[in-house]
């Protein structure tokens, strides 16, 4: 299970790499400030599964809370993963 999530993770963040690439139109101060805000944001996923990520209450809520926290944080963290990626070929391609 822990390798199709890395998959996912991996393929969601090439995906948005991609199009984060694709769409990098903008001028190369507007491309850093992206990098530099899904940077950001990246580090506060990371900071976030370090200080969190082994807390939980026993009850349905919290279980059900976890789940969608710790989806969003997966999702969130691999999109930002490929802007910076995506954007950074960008710039030094372009």
């Amino acid at each position: 299970m822990a390798v199709r999530l890395i998959i996912a993770w991996v393929l969601l963040a090439a995906v948005v790499g991609w199009g984060a690439w694709f769409v990098a139109r903008a001028s190369r101060q507007a491309l850093w400030l992206r990098v530099a805000v899904a940077a950001i944001v990246l580090a506060g996923c990371a900071a976030s599964f370090w200080m969190y990520g082994d807390h939980l209450d026993k009850t349905l809520g919290a279980v059900v809370g976890y789940f969608l926290l710790w989806g969003s944080v997966f999702v969130l963290s691999g999109a930002c993963a490929g802007v910076v990626v995506g954007t950074l070929i960008a710039l030094l391609l372009g």
